[in-house]
């Protein structure tokens, strides 16, 4: 698929002076630059985050009053429902709050709703059923800040509603007890991209203050808090929140936290995921860890991965890890399936000059496996995306958008057509009746071709930097690495090399010869090259001297005890062509 280069415009004289001041290259000074930093002070504290730095829970609107209620409850031996969500956010932000309020001798439980049953968030029954269990206190973890009806039905049963959620509110906000989101608040110094499990975190470091006859916390309340920024770290990073500013923090420690985790259940995982020798970075959370952990939410039950993250025992720590193993084995084997359907519906049923958003649904998919797919289709399509498994006269949806483009915003302007609709710009999930699927793809085809043009459906690789091979080493490799962890507002440095030749015999390599490992050259230094998922190209560079330029990443490929710098290929064009 045609890629389209953006270069980042050089910023020289800002580049010179972080440069000068940091004393760092003058390569990474201009990626900070293109990452938004407009000072040295910025760029001190993005190369060197500390957990000092956190935000104060105090700026959270409403997180005093429900810090002091929760310490109520517990001294009253009150009984507290953490009320979840079946995704790695919400089940890490329940593990936590529930660690927390067992160590604090709280009369604590947990409630995970079941995907396909209850569908996201709070729902009437469930407030019922809990009320009659002898319930006093929900505190609800990364749901509730549209669940206007639910928390008037709390309030009936004579249940304190704690809200805490990160999602966009809607323009009513629910009348519970307290409502935590920092997005209801305007103030410049809260940071407001946080995680559902974030904010859990800020309402236990709330919570642990309280307890303290000081402001700050006890010790023990401390260690607890520094281990408990690995389950932050796991949210946060899994449900793709930008990586900047508290959330850069929370990640940078909580990987070492969570490597160094004494969670039973947390180094079981580790474990499984053959990553418990292994220096961890976002990339093993987001693809190694997050989807045994989402797994049986999305095919299953999710509660199960709480018990995982709370319980003392080790042996069933492991009992638990090797079930969301083949859990999360069976969820791959359904999702190849699922892709192979749609990537059949896009190629043959839509014409793809005339569509500006994909929208698709069948009887056969599995809703918890949807979302996935979706991220995939936009990967390769380009275009807002949303999935609908459709079953019991329901269709459940997942949606997924472009860079840039706010597919939320866009959903809710079709919202005639749908029973229910929430989410984040790049990211949503909706309810819908069947017989309205044809109507709301031609609304969201008609909204996405007013906000769209040609040019936006075409993707964009945005370039940090154009560079010459003889600038690239492993000390720059190095240097570059104090950028991670990276994610969502941060990506990976990607860099260009023009008038660069292909030497050598490219050779496909993989299991089924999917990739391609070739070598380019500029004046007297060659550097290999790595191309994923690019083996059918080879015809293209076997023609040995062909001029060529490359968009890609660097790092340093470590083999049988060697070290050698590499270009993984993002993007590869001739000059021929």
């Amino acid at each position: 698929m045609i890629k389209r280069w953006v270069f980042s415009p050089p910023n020289r004289p800002l580049q010179t002076e972080i440069a000068s001041k940091l004393k760092i290259s003058p390569l990474l000074a201009q990626v900070l630059v293109n990452r938004g930093i407009v000072d040295v002070a910025s760029a001190r504290s993005f190369l060197q985050p500390q957990i000092a730095s956190l935000g104060d829970p105090s700026l959270l609107p409403d997180i005093e009053k429900a810090s002091i209620r929760i310490n109520e409850a517990i001294r009253r031996g009150e009984r507290i429902v953490i009320y979840g969500d079946y995704d790695v956010d919400g089940l890490s932000a329940t593990a936590l709050m529930y660690r927390c309020l067992k160590l604090l001798r709280a009369q604590v439980s947990y409630y995970i709703p079941e995907r396909l049953e209850e569908g996201y968030g709070l729902n009437a029954d469930a407030i019922q059923k809990l009320r009659e269990e002898g319930a006093n206190v929900i505190l609800t973890v990364d749901c509730g800040i549209n669940a206007c009806r639910e928390a008037d039905i709390a309030r009936a049963c004579g249940i304190d509603l704690i809200i805490t959620d990160h999602h966009r509110p809607g323009q009513e906000i629910p009348g519970a007890f307290a409502v935590i989101n920092p997005k209801l608040h305007a103030s410049h110094h809260l940071f407001r991209d946080l995680s559902g499990v974030g904010i859990a975190f800020k309402l236990a470091w709330a919570i642990g203050q309280l307890f303290s006859p000081q402001k700050k916390v006890s010790p023990d309340f401390k260690d607890f808090l520094l281990s408990a920024v690995g389950l932050v770290a796991l949210g946060t990073i899994a449900d793709v929140v930008p990586l900047v500013g508290e959330n850069r923090i929370i990640t940078k420690y909580g990987l070492s936290a969570l490597q160094h985790t004494e969670i039973p259940g947390l180094r079981a995982l580790l474990d499984v995921a053959d990553l418990s020798r292994t220096n961890l970075d976002a990339f093993h959370v987001g693809y190694r860890l997050g989807p045994r952990l989402n797994a049986p939410g999305r095919i299953g039950n999710a509660g199960i991965v709480v018990e995982l993250l709370t319980t003392p025992c080790k042996e069933r720590a492991t009992e638990i890890a090797n079930f969301l193993e083949q859990e999360n084995k069976r969820r791959q084997e359904m999702q190849v399936d699922i892709m192979a359907s749609a990537r059949k519906k896009v190629l043959h049923e839509l014409n793809l000059d005339e569509t500006t958003a994909i929208v698709l649904a069948d009887h056969a998919w599995h809703p918890g496996i949807i979302g996935i797919i979706a991220s995939k289709i936009v990967e390769e399509f380009n275009r807002p995306t949303v999935m609908i498994a459709v079953a019991d006269d329901i269709g459940r949806g997942s949606a997924r958008s472009i860079p840039s483009f706010h597919i939320l915003e866009a959903l809710e302007s079709c919202r005639d057509t749908l029973l229910s609709v929430g989410g984040h710009a790049q990211a949503a999930g909706l309810k819908i009746h069947p017989h309205n699927i044809d109507e709301f793809r031609d609304m969201l085809n008609r909204t996405t071709a007013q906000r769209l043009c040609k040019t936006d459906l075409v993707r964009v690789l945005n370039i940090d930097a154009e560079i010459a091979l003889s600038l690239l080493s492993k000390a720059v490799v190095a240097e570059l690495a104090r950028l991670s962890p990276h994610g969502e507002g941060n990506p990976i440095p990607l860099f260009a090399v023009t008038n660069a030749k292909i030497v050598g015999q490219p050779r496909r390599i993989g299991t089924k010869g999917q990739h391609l490992t070739f070598y380019v050259k500029q004046g007297d230094v060659a550097v290999r090259a790595v191309a994923f998922g690019m083996g059918e190209q080879i015809d293209r560079l076997k023609q040995n001297g062909r001029m060529c330029s490359l968009a890609f990443t660097v790092k340093i490929n470590t083999w049988m005890n060697g070290e050698q710098l590499e270009l993984e290929v993002k993007d590869l064009k001739f000059d021929d062509e």
